[in-house]
């Protein structure tokens, strides 16, 4: 090192003996030169890990900051830096350069690489206005000591209290209805009532991990729909005679009375009764005497009737 210097020194030396020869010649002219001197540096970087790089240049700042920038070397103001000797002496000199360590900050979802000389991660989160919220984890303790490339991970907790307002559905009753004509339908609509949950919600890193139901509230009660069916006969006619059985399924095929008509079945044998609609007529044909159905076997069936047919129904015809 002091090798070094004394060689600075020498060739400072004859920089100044250089450049007052040509301050003199300078005199001649009738537009003197402006010279900006320079004076050499050598500077010697060394890393958190102990590896050293020297670099060689020149700079005429008497601020060690510009004069490191200068040679091409980047400068941080957490690094330790010794300069000999004193810039303003004008005579170069060495520079050394202890980079501080690198510990990287993954705080939320951002990332940072801070330097700093901090002995334990408690240290270097106040150092750099790192603060912990109650909730928030860390994954080392405050404690822990820290190195170059060592690696701090912050997870920012928020637990928070929710209201949410969600609709009850309601219930569906079927009824009948006495007063109202058969088979004739009436709604007393429904309504659905209202809720409100509460909800402890955590998330980590502004994403929700967790969600705790904690009271419920009935804010408004659902109302019951209620659909009637009305069960009141009024027979405005009504034939009686045989019933004969049709092979095509769904088929009640009346002589009498036309399609759509609801119509009372009943099998005066043994007193069963069924309510079909007639969806099929004779048309310009007659029926055979005495018959007035033709039914599917599905209903002889209901009717309690013999497969070939039934030989005495009532038919009514009932106010829909």
């Amino acid at each position: 090192m002091r090798n070094f210097f004394f060689a600075l020194v020498f060739v400072s030396l004859i920089s100044f003996g250089s450049l007052s020869a040509l301050k003199s010649q300078a005199a001649d002219f009738a537009e003197p030169l402006s010279v900006v001197d320079k004076y050499p540096y050598q500077i010697t970087e060394i890393a958190p890990n102990g590896s050293e790089n020297i670099i060689n240049g020149e700079s005429s700042s008497f601020d060690s900051q510009k004069i490191i920038t200068d040679l091409g070397v980047a400068y941080y103001s957490e690094d330790k830096i010794s300069v000999f000797p004193d810039p303003k002496l004008k005579l170069g000199g060495t520079i050394k350069i202890l980079r501080a360590p690198v510990i990287t900050i993954k705080d939320g979802k951002k990332i940072g690489e801070y330097r700093s000389w901090a002995k334990t991660a408690g240290q270097l989160l106040l150092e750099k206005n790192v603060e912990l919220g109650t909730d928030d984890k860390i994954n080392v303790s405050l404690s822990a000591e820290i190195f170059n490339g060592s690696s701090i991970t912050i997870t920012r907790v928020a637990i928070t209290n929710i209201v949410e307002t969600k609709s009850i559905d309601f219930q569906t009753l079927e009824k009948e209805d006495p007063n109202l004509d058969y088979g004739k339908k009436r709604i007393d609509a429904g309504a659905k009532g209202e809720k409100k949950l509460t909800y402890r919600v955590t998330r980590e890193d502004g994403e929700e991990v967790s969600r705790i139901l904690l009271s419920t509230e009935v804010i408004k009660e659902p109302k019951t729909q209620i659909n009637y069916t009305g069960t009141k006969v009024t027979v405005l006619s009504s034939v009686s005679g045989r019933a004969t059985m049709t092979t095509v399924s769904g088929y009640v095929v009346s002589p009498n009375y036309s399609r759509g008509t609801l119509i009372r079945i009943t099998n005066r044998a043994n007193g069963k009764r069924i309510f079909e609609n007639i969806n099929v007529t004779w048309g310009t044909a007659s029926a055979p005497a005495g018959v007035v159905l033709d039914l599917a076997p599905t209903f002889l069936s209901q009717l309690g009737c013999p497969s070939f047919g039934c030989s005495s129904v009532l038919v009514e015809e009932i106010k829909q």
